[in-house]
C-alpha cells in the first residue's frame, strides 16, 4: 500500500546505490523531484541518512521502507543546494555577524554541540573572552559569548528569511564553529535550507531550542549566571541582528526584519525579556557588559546611566 502518494524525495548518493534507492522510495509513494520534502544522503549501503522536518535517521538499506513511512508530513520543503549557498553569500555581505562559511569542514573548526557537551572546551573559550574584553568576572565574559553566538545565530537566520524567504538548516548536526581569542566562526559543509509558508517557528526552534537552550545549560554548569539575563541576551541580539539587517537593506516593507524579531520576541521562551515602548526598546536584564574597560552602556540596556557603584546589585 502507498501510503505516501505525492510525497517529493531528494537522492543525493552515486549509482548504483543511487538507483536502489530511488526504486525504494517508489515502491512506498514517493517520487524524486524538487522541491523535496526529504534528503537522502548515502556513499554505501549501510550507512544512510534520511532527513525531514522534525526527522532524521541514518540506517542501512534494508530499514529504509520502514522508516519512510515513519517520516512526518511538513508543508515545508528543502531549497535547492545552490539557493541556500547563494543565500548565505549574500547575506554574508552585511558584515561579519551575517557571514557563516561553506563547503569543507577545514583545520581548526569543531561540531558546535561540543560547546554544550564539553565544559573544558567551553570553559577555554569563555576564559579568552575574558581576556579580549578585559573582564575581572567570568559572569561578564559568559554574557558577552552569549550575546555575540546568539547575534551570529539571528543574523544568519533573518537574512535568510527575510532577504531569501528560506530558513538554512543551522542545526547541531550541521554547524562547525571555529575561534580564536574568544571571536567565534560559523561554518556549514553541506549547506541545506527550507522554504515554505511557515518559516518563523522553524527559525525559532533552531536558534532557541536548538542552540541557545543548550548553551545556556552548559554555560550555568560553568558558573552561577542569572537565566533572565541570557534570556534578554537572546532578545537583545535578535532585535539587533534585525536592526542591521533593515539598515543594511533600507527596509521599510510589512515584511523588515525588525517586525519579524518584534513577532518572534512574542516568543514564550523570550517571555518578560524585552520592555516596548512607542517603536523602541529596552530590556528587562542588564548585559553587563558595562563592567568592562572603557565601556558605557548599551543602547538597549535597562540602566538609562552607569552605576555608580560597581558593588552594588545588578539588574540582571
Amino acid at each position: 500500500m502507498r501510503g505516501h502518494d505525492g510525497r517529493r524525495a531528494r537522492v543525493d548518493a552515486p549509482d548504483p546505490l543511487r538507483s536502489a534507492l530511488q526504486q525504494m522510495l517508489a515502491r512506498e509513494g514517493w517520487t524524486i523531484s524538487e522541491p523535496a520534502e526529504m534528503v537522502v544522503t548515502a556513499d554505501r549501503p549501510d550507512r544512510i541518512a534520511l532527513q525531514s522536518i522534525g526527522f532524521r535517521a541514518l540506517t542501512a538499506l534494508g530499514e529504509i521502507p520502514d522508516l519512510l513511512r515513519a517520516v512526518p508530513p511538513s508543508t515545508l520543503r528543502y531549497a535547492p543546494p545552490a539557493a541556500i549557498v547563494a543565500a548565505l553569500a549574500d547575506i554574508g555581505k552585511i558584515n561579519e555577524y551575517f557571514a557563516i562559511g561553506t563547503g569543507p569542514v577545514g583545520a581548526g573548526l569543531l561540531p558546535v554541540h561540543q560547546l554544550y557537551t564539553d565544559s573544558a572546551l567551553l570553559e577555554g573559550v569563555v576564559e579568552r573572552v575574558r581576556t579580549r574584553i578585559g573582564a575581572t568576572e567570568r559572569r561578564v565574559a559568559v554574557s558577552t559569548f552569549f550575546l555575540g553566538f546568539a547575534a551570529r545565530l539571528w543574523s544568519v537566520g533573518i537574512g535568510a528569511v527575510i532577504g531569501h524567504h528560506l530558513v538554512p538548516d543551522i542545526g547541531t548536526h550541521e554547524l562547525s564553529f571555529g575561534e580564536t581569542g574568544g571571536a567565534v566562526t560559523l561554518h556549514i559543509a553541506d549547506p541545506l535550507g527550507w522554504q515554505g509558508d511557515d518559516l518563523e517557528p522553524m527559525l525559532a526552534d533552531l536558534v532557541l531550542d536548538g542552540h541557545l537552550a543548550p548553551l545556556a545549560a552548559a554555560l550555568k554548569r560553568l558558573g552561577p549566571i542569572s537565566p533572565k539575563l541570557l534570556r534578554g541576551n537572546a532578545a537583545s541580539a535578535l532585535l539587533g541582528a534585525a536592526n542591521q539587517y533593515d539598515r543594511h537593506r533600507s527596509a521599510s516593507s510589512p515584511d523588515s526584519a525588525r517586525r519579524l524579531a518584534d513577532r518572534l520576541c512574542a516568543d514564550q521562551r523570550l517571555a518578560g525579556a524585552i520592555n516596548f515602548d512607542n517603536g523602541g526598546y529596552r530590556r528587562a536584564s542588564c548585559c553587563l557588559y558595562y563592567r568592562t574597560r572603557n565601556s558605557g552602556l548599551c543602547g538597549d540596556c535597562v540602566f538609562t546611566k552607569v552605576p555608580g557603584t560597581l558593588g552594588r546589585k545588578d539588574a540582571s
